[in-house]
């Protein structure tokens, strides 16, 4: 019996936090220099707080194109 898995279609906007994280040694907080998804943030950090709006990218699929 062939079963048929549903096709997931990748994310066409990627919303991306500045955040800060506590360091591990010695309890500050750090803020990065880097945006990222809020569920890698979540994996990577054990204390951590987001610090403004997301920045909001489009996913086209498309490469960069210098005549565009």
């Amino acid at each position: 019996m062939l079963y048929l898995l549903p096709v997931l279609s990748p994310p066409t906007v990627l919303l991306l936090y500045p955040f800060r994280f506590a360091d591990s040694l010695t309890g500050r907080w750090v803020r990065t220099r880097y945006r990222a998804e809020r569920h890698i943030i979540e994996q990577r950090y054990a204390r951590w707080e987001i610090t403004a709006e997301p920045e909001v990218r489009r996913v086209d699929g498309g490469g960069f194109s210098p005549w565009r």
